[in-house]
Order: structure tokens, then sequence, then C-alpha cells
């Protein structure tokens, strides 16, 4: 019987599909995102696979990469949001921190901290408190917490944090919230912090929490619409996932209770796809390129990993989960460039989405962006109809860029559009050389894996403004995201905060501790359909020297959990990562973390499957190209070949412009390009 896999990455301007079958068919393409409605895009998606004559049913594997809950706490547009907390210590929400975004605002005196996603009208205090080593110091007052609940009625609130003083180690007196807000307000959605980040550090768990608050009754909505709609297509596989900010997916079910782990959905999927990519090319060290319609997302993987961070902060608002590291940029396609008062340019940080999208697509946009520079200076094709109807209109690009950028800044029409690449090229290689740098990475071995519908086109001059070894280009780079979402397991991580001296613990309480985790573990992944037998595991002990404010994850063998070992380890990492180690000063555990894995059935990588499907049926030519060249514009004639046309053992000469059905790849002046044995594209400067 047929069996389809079937991915989607949701953009803020396109929303990408891929699917392959066990024949080994790839197939892949674009539909314009929905931002108001985001289902619709992937019904439509959905809808598009089933008239190629794949029936509903055959769909074996769905997985989504989403941006709903970015978007959400981006443009605050999330649930009314209650908080309960401890009494006496209401104010912790609304005093936060002191600490600024390091690099960012540290200096900026008119800088101001982000909105509160909670009234204060709506924070709740809750006569109890429990102590530091998980006892009872004050037995939750049931009646009183009932009665206080109850002003909310009338409130209109959607969604309740519940983040009490040390839940982490004994959640009794919030597990008990819970159910006094289920029968006051039974319609409300409940999250608990001790479920959703059981950490030490009271203000990241209460920020965690109530962005969990916040966006759960919007993402649940989604979820289930989706979920209605995709079974009244037709199709009846339960292998229904989402990406998780971690490179892993979990279902749909856990996505909808737990979104603020999807918050980098959207980034994750195209950095577990550039590592499989950098795998079967055999490199070891790499950056994730991807640059959309709306923004760039740039991650490093070194030694075929890429780096997973416990904390991370969306718009100045801290979450306490783990995620791929990646720094995300507005610099896409569709941000628009203009002129400011004093006439200097600027790129970003706006865009025009999905609508109107660039003056070029004709749909009512009235600002230049990147695409349109790209359009005049010949990098895109203008000659004919290109994707869903959509005709590339150069003179509307043109007018617009001379009337708010040329005539401002008193250049060209071409010198201008120079310019704006220039700023965002600019820009996107100072947060890869920031990232790097902040590693103490050398930069000079690193490959650049460029993806994304317009990252082809910027990635020839990044390489050369970093000083990169290479460029390379996968054979799909509009839809690598949604490929890297068919290689990802389904993950899930357990944790346990039980702070103590390591010196004070032995091998068979750490073991104890881990096997709890193991039976939390079993039991989620049996609920997603995974036997015991199916499950990786991995086992990470939080240390920190006695006195110190971090921590360091270190993992662990659970057939050698001698503290004498454990502690070696730890010194070990320390010393790798900031240079130095304290062997005599004494050493606390602070958690215990366990992450499973589990691969869905697959009948083959998406990554063994090498030839380009759709590619533009065009007959060889040349054009004309801009570039700048001593801080000029100068126009060349330039081959425009099919990536399916190239040769796999020839080298081709730069200046040189390669195209297919999902994007461009520009190869500028004193460049080489050619396909490497995984038909990837290869570009180096000569």
């Amino acid at each position: 019987m047929k069996k389809v896999q079937v991915a989607v990455d949701t953009g803020g301007t396109f929303s990408d599909f891929t699917y392959l079958d066990n024949t080994g068919l790839l197939q892949s393409f674009k539909v314009p995102s929905t931002p108001a409605e985001p289902e619709k895009a992937v019904i439509r998606g959905l809808l598009k696979i089933t008239e190629t004559g794949v029936k509903p049913d055959a769909i074996d594997l769905f997985i989504h990469g989403t941006t709903v809950g970015t978007n959400t706490l981006l443009q605050e547009h999330g649930s009314k949001t209650a908080l309960v907390i401890t009494e006496g210590f209401d104010a912790i929400y609304e005093v936060q921190e002191q600490a600024r975004p390091y690099g960012k605002e540290i200096f900026n005196i008119r800088y101001q901290r982000p909105k509160l996603l909670v009234d204060r009208a709506n924070v709740i205090e809750v006569p109890e408190r429990i102590g530091s080593r998980g006892e009872v110091v004050r037995e939750i007052d049931l009646e009183l917490t009932r009665s206080r609940l109850e002003l909310l009625k009338h409130e209109d609130i959607e969604g309740i944090a519940v983040c009490l003083l040390f839940s982490f180690i004994n959640s009794e007196h919030e597990r008990a919230v819970r159910r006094i807000a289920y029968e006051v307000l039974p319609n409300v959605k409940v999250t608990l912090s001790n479920e959703i980040c059981p950490f030490i550090r009271e203000y990241y768990r209460l920020s965690t929490t109530v962005i969990n608050a916040y966006l759960r009754p919007k993402m649940d909505r989604y979820l289930s619409e989706l979920d209605r709609a995709i079974s009244g297509l037709g199709v009846t596989t339960k292998k229904r996932y989402v990406m998780q900010s971690n490179g892993g997916v979990g279902s749909l079910e856990t996505a909808a209770v737990r979104p603020v782990s999807t918050l980098m959905s959207g980034l994750a999927g195209g950095v577990m796809a550039s590592l499989s990519i950098l795998d079967k090319a055999e490199l070891k060290h790499g950056i994730s390129f991807d640059m959309g319609g709306t923004s760039c997302d740039v991650a490093v993987t070194e030694g075929g990993e890429v780096e997973i961070r416990d904390r991370f902060d969306i718009d100045g608002r801290h979450i306490c989960l783990p995620s791929v590291q990646v720094e995300t940029l507005s610099a896409g396609g569709g941000t628009l460039a203009w002129v400011d008062e004093g006439g200097l340019l600027h790129v970003g940080p706006e865009s025009a989405g999905a609508v109107p999208g660039p003056v070029a697509y004709g749909r009512g946009g009235v600002t230049p962006t990147v695409t349109d520079c790209n359009v005049i200076l010949g990098y895109l094709d203008n000659r004919e109809e290109v994707k869903d109807h959509l005709t590339l209109d150069i003179e509307a690009a043109k007018n617009v860029i001379n009337q708010k950028l040329a005539k401002p800044l008193d250049l060209s029409v071409e010198d201008a559009a120079l310019g704006v690449l220039k700023v965002v090229d600019i820009k996107m290689a100072e947060a890869v050389r920031a990232l790097a740098t902040s590693k103490g990475l050398d930069l000079r071995e690193f490959t650049l894996v460029a993806f994304g519908g317009a990252g082809p086109l910027h990635a020839s001059r990044i390489m050369r403004e970093l000083g990169l070894k290479q460029v390379l280009i996968p054979s799909r780079p509009g839809v690598t995201s949604a490929l890297g979402l068919l290689q990802a397991d389904v993950k899930h991580e357990f944790i346990s905060t039980k702070p103590q001296a390591l010196s004070d613990s032995t091998s068979e309480m750490v073991k104890d501790v881990f096997s709890d985790l193991e039976q939390d573990a079993f039991t989620k992944f049996h609920e997603e359909g995974f036997p015991r037998s199916s499950l990786t595991l991995e086992r990470y002990m939080d240390l920190r020297y006695q006195g110190q404010g971090y921590e360091l994850s270190v993992a662990v063998n659970i057939d050698d959990l001698s503290t004498n070992t454990i502690r070696s380890d730890f010194d070990d990492m320390h010393a790798k990562k900031f240079g130095h180690a304290a062997d005599t000063q004494p050493v606390e555990i602070m958690s215990y973390r366990l992450v499973g894995r589990a691969a869905p059935d697959r009948d083959q990588s998406v990554f063994d499957v090498l030839p380009v499907t759709g590619v533009l049926e065009k007959e060889p030519h040349a054009r004309t190209v801009i570039f700048d060249l001593d801080g000029s514009a100068k126009r060349f004639e330039v081959p425009v070949i099919q990536r399916e046309m190239m040769e796999s053992n020839r080298m081709y000469e730069g200046p040189l412009v390669i195209e297919q059905s999902d994007t461009t790849t520009l190869v500028i002046p004193f460049q080489t390009a050619g396909l490497d044995t995984q038909g990837n594209i290869v570009i180096q400067d000569t």
C-alpha cells in the first residue's frame, strides 16, 4: 500500500509543503500563508497534494512547523490571562529582574520593558507556603483561594497561570489551585509551573508559565480546528506532530497544552535539516542560514551538533525551556527599505509579509522591499509567470525604489538597490559573526548552508563578507525547513529538581531519581504510540560549584553514576567552557534531566532522495545582471542555467544565475559553483 509522509512549514510569507512516498518520490511546493487564519494555508496545501492523486488515507505521517505561538506573543494577541501566586509575592511578575537584554539594550537609557501579559488586577494571591526543601510551611487556605478565584468570574479570563514558591519540589498546592480553578471557572485553561518549567529561579519559571497560559487558548483552538479539518479531508493517521523548540516533534495534543514549547517551532526544522545535510556531505562545522520572506534565522553547528540552550527570550520575555540556539533577524525578501528624515537608509524591521508583499508582486505593496531590489538588479526573472499566477512587475519596483530611495539618497535606482542589499547582507553577516565570536569559533573552516526562498540569493555575498570556506545550497532550498521536519524524532524532556550537595548523593539515589523519570517517559511515549523498546534515553545532571548562579548540564552514564566520575566530567566541561575549573570547590546538584527520543516509522530519509523535482522548463539564456564592483554598479551579461541541467563533473565560473522552481542561486564575480556527490551546489571564492 502506498504511504505518504507530509510536512508543512508555515512562514510569514509562504507555507512550504513537502511529501515523500514509500517509492522514493519526493515532491514539494509553496502556497501563500494566511496569517489571519493559518489553518487555511495548511488545508489548501493538503488539498493540493490530494489533487496529485494521493489518497487522504495514504497519508501516514503529518508534521507541522508553526509560527502561531510566536506571532501571537510578538503581536500580543493572546488570551486574557490571570496569575495565581503565593501571598506576599504578587509583585514578582511586575518587578521582573534588573538585567536588560545583553548586547542589545544594555546602554539604552530609554529602554522599555515588555508589556505585562497579565493585568495587575488579575494577579491573585493564595495564602500558602512551601519551603525550600519541599516542606509545607503554611497549609493552603482552600476556601479563601476559592473566594479569590471567584473574583475572576466576570473578567473574561481564558487562561490562568499558577506559580507558587518551590512548587518544583512539592506541587501539592499548585494542584489544589487547579482543582478549585476548574470548579470555579470550568472553561479556562490552567497552566501549572511545576508541569511547564520545574526549575529553580522564580522569575524565569513565572515568566514561562505566564507565556504558556497566555498562548494556550489560541493554540488549542488552532490545533483543534486543524486536527478536525485534516480528519475532514479523509486523513485517518493519528501520527500528527508539531515541531518543538528543542529540535524534536510532539503530538498535536502536547503542543496544545504546552504551546510555549513551540515558540521556536518555525526555526528548528531548518537547523535540523542543516545537520543532516552537513552529515551527508561529511562536513562537521556549518552555519545554518535560512532566509525567507519575513526573517532570517542563523545557527552555528559544530562537530555535527547544534547547541541546545536551556533558556532564551523573545522580545524581552524570558522562556526557561530547551531550545536550539537560533538567532532571528528581521531580514527577509519582504523586509521594507526606507530613508529616515536625516537621509539614512534603513532595512527593516517591518516586513510586507504575505499580503501585500513586495511591490513587484502587484498585490498592493507601496514600499520597496529586498525582493524588489533583487528584481531590478536582474537577480530574479521577470520575463514570465513564476508562481501561482504571479508575474514580477519590474517597472513598478523601479518606480517605487526611485521615488522612495534613490531620490532621497541622490543615487541612481541601481545604486540605491545595491545599497539596500549591502545593508541587509552586512546585518545578516554581523549576526553570524556575533554568534560565532560568542563561542570562540574560527569561521574560516565553516560552511554556510543557505536555504529558504531568499537564502541562495544572498549566500555568496555573506560568504565573502565573513571569509567562510564555502557555501552549500541544498537540492531543495525553498523547502529545506519542511524537509527537516520529516527528519525529526519525537522528543520529550523530563525534569526533577532536587538541590543537594553532590557529596551527599550516592549512585543509588541518582539511579532512583532517573528511574522515576524513566517511568514518566514510558508513560508519555506510550500515550503517543511508542513502546519502551523504541526509546532512546539520554540522562543529564545540572551541576554548579557551590555559590555559583548558573549550572552546566553534564551527560551521565547510567552504568557509572559514581560521584567521582560525575565530578570529573563536570570539572572538565567547566574548564572547556570557561577556561578554568575549581576542582577543590564543593559541587551542587540542581536538577536531573531525562531526554527521550523515538523515531516515527520511516521507509527512508528524505535526504537520501536526490533528484530535483519541479524545475522550471526554460531554455538556457543570458540576461543583464548588476553587481557592486569597487563601490559602483556594473552591468554583466550573465548566463542563466537550470539547476537540473548542471553537470556533476563541471565547475561553473561566476557571475552566474542558477534557477529552480523554489529559489534562485546567485554566484557573484570571482566565484565558482559546482555539484557535490549529494547534489548540493557548492560555491567557493576563486
